[in-house]
């Protein structure tokens, strides 16, 4: 069983077919946001903010995660009867055949003790490329996992995160459509919180339609 920290983008295509598009209404849809944040929330976004700014280039990974991502993500508040927050849980399913497991630094999924139904996927990083490691492939292989576990029926949505740049994610069949970066350290750090409030939405719908 390969884990997802050993797949690539180009392996990815070749086994599984994956291809990436240029546009996908699932991903336009969801990164079209128009309302407004609360001051209060806007302040503490803010705070967050230069505390990225100041150490976001000597962090590590946990220190990325623990002093900025989940604050960050706590103001989102995914508090839901009809899915639940994990991290750092494994996940595992059959692509095509091929059997892959890995853990999952972040994953919004239905479920009480463990994951049950994924809709997303997060992951951290402080380099884009480390080594072997594909950050993409390996967000994409846990994306397709999610997929398959989830027997085809829904859009995965999935976010991974280099030190101070968002991109987003969907996936549907076999393929992907992936955004432009988010700079965490601009302006951009709002509608980041933006698009991940919007994604409590999408997820309740999906999760009714699966109960």
């Amino acid at each position: 069983m390969k884990t997802f920290k050993h797949w690539t983008r180009g392996e990815m295509a070749r086994t599984f077919g994956l291809d990436v598009r240029q546009q996908c209404n699932d991903l336009d849809n969801w990164l079209s946001i128009d309302e407004n944040i609360p001051v209060n929330i806007e302040e503490e976004l803010i705070f967050l903010q230069k505390i990225l700014h100041k150490n976001v280039d000597h962090w590590n990974e946990q220190e990325l995660i623990y002093q900025f991502i989940a604050p960050f993500i706590h103001k989102v508040d995914y508090t839901s009867n009809s899915y639940k927050l994990f991290s750092n849980r494994k996940i595992s399913g059959e692509v095509d055949g091929q059997l892959v497991s890995g853990e999952v630094d972040m994953i919004l999924s239905s479920g009480k003790p463990e994951p049950k139904a994924p809709y997303f996927c997060l992951y951290k990083y402080v380099e884009e490329k480390r080594g072997d490691s594909d950050p993409l492939g390996q967000l994409i292989v846990s994306m397709m996992t999610a997929q398959a576990v989830n027997n085809n029926v829904n859009v995965i949505y999935g976010a991974y995160v280099t030190g101070r740049y968002w991109h987003f994610l969907t996936l549907k069949d076999k393929e992907y459509c992936i955004s432009d970066a988010y700079v965490a350290t601009q302006d951009d750090i709002f509608t980041i919180f933006k698009i991940l409030k919007k994604l409590k939405g999408i997820i309740e719908e999906m999760a009714t339609q699966t109960v």
